[in-house]
């Protein structure tokens, strides 16, 4: 019976992923009908919050209703009732019992908490059973029962002063999966509670070489994948040792109460240990497959700014997909990924109560909106939901592509954070068109980017931008003055109102920086409470802790590439 029933297990959580995905078919055909059948869910249970009466859930009939009752927000409308309910306050936003919150990264700004319930996890499990079926059916090889890592940390942040744990999305996840499956993932329970990412990783690293039949790697993004791989290179030899040896070297930051635990796990492999050298002595080129030869895809967000992790990991995978497979955030699961090929998601019509912000409304004081069914492909967005946890006509600040429809459903490429724009004149430069730009402007000195941010320089007058790129090893460039006007000439052709409002701009900034120094900023984003698998390089960094860093390691001197502290 032992043998058989991780089989019986496995087989059952195949055959609900992919009714789930037929389950997705049916509503994906009626989007507008479902989407507004869950608003009218969404206010019956909560009608009698302080919130739901205060605009009179019981009297709305319509969507219309709706949006004449309650205002557009952002989280500084809601900031007073969330920490409220932080303080252990009930029934003021949801009427279900608050058991956590999720704790936003902070990319673009101060980390925010949202409620989370019961009810909202349950939700949220049977949405990724949607994406698990489109997985199933894309890439059928992922259907077979092989082991699986994991590189998720289920580390609480913290506690609220009401007592309730707060942490990222993927860590109270990342926990529920670990009590519902837990004979999948290839590392110990211990392991996701590591408080380094790169000793945690390390412990995930060995367990993974233990276990030839390897079948898929997840991580929230495509940088912690990236780093999983860069790990196994740096450290090869060590991971070689441990392996055969099954031991832990003792100079890894790991608590006594994790680390007893983990090495009682460990055994050794020593055949395995020479097979896993040979592989590392031809190289990294294509490693994956070589390593694990039934490993069926990886999974990751490759959308947005992850695009440059993606491109990178690449080298690693020998052919084998990535696959971009959700979109999600601490306010709802948003869409799935129906074609691995591509970071396009469509939109879950029974996850949040939908409308959509035109993009050339999104500054306007009274801007209209559209429903789920009313958007129009190529167009863009911002993306307001309203959920069971208690976010009512929620700004979030995604601005999205509708790229096509399946069905009824809006299919959706992830744009922009609104935060995350260079607005020095309202030219609005995206993350997407500084990147396409340093691609640019790099590839004609012949120079590789590991990594990049930008600040708006104030000080300086006229506001100019400020650039902080890392290299690859051993690269320089001869001239940044050189490389700096190449950057200003591609961005002028990426963003054309860059281009229109040139003459708004002082000279572009451009620093180098030393290496590590994005590991460096993601670690600083970690002390600070950022989960250690969510944190995210910020794309526009503001005065603080991230922008001072990034000036102490500027790796070039400040009369070579322009120093915003050295101007009037």
């Amino acid at each position: 019976m032992r043998s058989i029933l991780p089989t019986l297990v496995h087989s059952a959580f195949v055959g609900a992923s992919r009714l789930a995905r037929l389950r997705f078919e049916v509503q994906a055909r009626r989007a507008g009908a479902v989407n507004e059948r869950l608003l009218q869910s969404i206010l019956r249970r909560h009608q009698h919050t302080e919130f739901g009466r205060r605009h009179r859930f019981s009297a709305i009939r319509s969507a219309s209703d709706f949006q004449r009752a309650v205002p557009l927000g952002t989280y500084d409308e809601l900031r007073a009732y969330i920490e409220r309910m932080a303080r252990g306050e009930r029934n003021v936003l949801t009427a279900d019992p608050v058991t956590a919150f999720a704790l936003t990264s902070g990319t673009t700004g101060t980390q925010k908490l949202v409620p989370f319930t019961a009810f909202m996890e349950r939700g949220l499990l049977q949405h990724l059973l949607v994406g698990r079926g489109a997985l199933f059916e894309a890439i059928p090889a992922s259907r077979e029962a092989r082991p699986a890592v994991a590189l998720m940390s289920t580390l609480l942040t913290g506690r609220t002063e009401g007592g309730f744990p707060t942490a990222s999305v993927s860590a109270f996840m990342m926990r529920s999966l670990l009590k519902r499956r837990s004979g999948v993932w290839t590392s110990p329970p211990e392991a996701f509670l590591v408080p380094t990412q790169a000793d945690a990783f390390y412990v995930h690293l060995l367990f993974a070489l233990a276990e030839p039949a390897l079948g898929a790697i997840a991580a929230p993004f495509a940088s912690g994948l990236l780093d999983f791989f860069q790990i196994l290179g740096a450290r090869g030899p060590a991971l070689v040792e441990d392996l055969g040896r099954g031991a832990l070297r003792g100079e890894l930051a790991i608590p006594p109460e994790l680390d007893q635990p983990i090495r009682a796990r460990l055994r050794p492999h020593p055949e395995r240990a020479k097979a896993v050298a040979r592989e590392l002595e031809r190289g990294l080129d294509g490693i994956a497959p070589r390593l694990w030869p039934g490993l069926s895809h990886l999974s990751g967000v490759t959308s947005g700014s992850f695009r440059l992790y993606a491109e990178k990991l690449a080298r690693y995978l020998g052919g084998v997909p990535i696959h971009s497979p959700i979109y999600v955030s601490s306010e709802a699961m948003l869409g799935v990924n129906l074609d691995p090929g591509e970071s396009v998601y469509a939109l879950l019509p029974s996850s949040a109560f939908y409308e959509f912000i035109p993009a050339d409304e999104l500054d306007a004081e009274r801007p209209s909106v559209r429903r789920i069914h009313e958007l129009s492909e190529g167009e863009r967005y911002e993306i307001v939901v309203t959920t069971h946890g208690g976010l009512y006509r929620y700004r979030m600040g995604d601005v999205i592509e509708v790229a096509r429809h399946h069905r009824r459903a809006p299919v959706v490429a992830f744009v922009y954070r609104r935060g995350s724009l260079l607005n020095i004149a309202g030219e609005k430069t995206s993350e997407h068109a500084i990147h396409r730009a340093l691609d640019q402007a790099l590839s004609k000195e012949a120079l590789g980017l590991v990594d990049f941010s930008t600040m708006e320089d104030a000080e300086s007058s006229p506001k100019r931008y400020v650039v902080f790129v890392e290299l690859t090893e051993d690269n320089r460039p001869a001239s940044v003055e050189r490389l700096a006007a190449r950057l200003d000439e591609a961005l002028c052709e990426a963003n054309p109102y860059y281009a229109t409002l040139r003459g708004h701009f002082g000279p572009l900034s451009l620093h180098v920086v030393q290496p590590g120094t994005f590991r460096e900023l993601r670690a600083l984003m970690i002390r600070r409470g950022a989960s250690p698998s969510q944190a995210k390089v910020p794309r526009v960094v503001t005065e603080g802790p991230l922008a001072e860093l990034l000036m102490q390691r500027r790796d070039v001197a400040p009369e070579l590439a322009g120093d915003p502290r050295s101007t009037a």
